[in-house]
């Protein structure tokens, strides 16, 4: 019964996370609002299959509590990447074919679960202060092309956070 109340928390936690996070990249301009939209289904697709990764990393691991935000970034977006939650407006569009508005969402949110404050809301300044380092574009240029054209795992993916994680507390 607790885990089934912890489960739903979790699951609005990552809906509220989920359209925060879109709706900030179409208000900096890096999803176009007129052309794509968040699909409700696949993103509660996504974010049950999130919750059955957790359970199942949390088992394997012993994690009892709370996983680590740049676990939880990473199982989000291994399940953002498989589910593609945002989907153009117009379907028959053949430009949006090479667009990786998906890839950008995935990591993003990630960034945004790793700077998250002790309240909850995201630290907007610490991204700024990351995306303004010259190294964050070729580390966003290749983790994008991770995403798009290589083979990974949810697991994979949390290092690559941790990794920037520790990164950033060491510069």
């Amino acid at each position: 019964m607790q885990t089934e109340h912890i489960d739903e928390d979790n699951e609005n936690k990552r809906i509220e996370s989920m359209f925060a996070a879109f709706l900030l990249l179409v208000k900096i301009g890096d999803i176009d609002g007129t052309r794509f939209t968040l699909n409700r289904s696949l993103l509660k697709s996504t974010i049950k299959h999130y919750l059955q990764d957790l359970r199942a990393m949390k088992t394997r691991y012993g994690i009892e509590g709370f996983a680590q935000s740049q676990k939880v970034a990473g199982l989000t977006a291994y399940a953002i990447m498989k589910f593609k939650p945002i989907l153009p407006k117009n379907g028959s569009d053949e430009t949006l074919f090479e667009s990786e508005v998906n890839e950008v969402f995935a990591i993003f949110h990630g960034l945004c679960l790793c700077s998250e404050k002790e309240d909850g809301k995201i630290d907007l300044q610490s991204i700024n202060n990351l995306s303004s380092k010259i190294e964050f574009y070729e580390w966003l240029s290749n983790f994008r092309y991770l995403l798009k054209f290589r083979n990974y795992t949810a697991e994979s993916l949390s290092m690559v956070f941790d990794t920037m994680v520790h990164f950033t507390k060491s510069s």
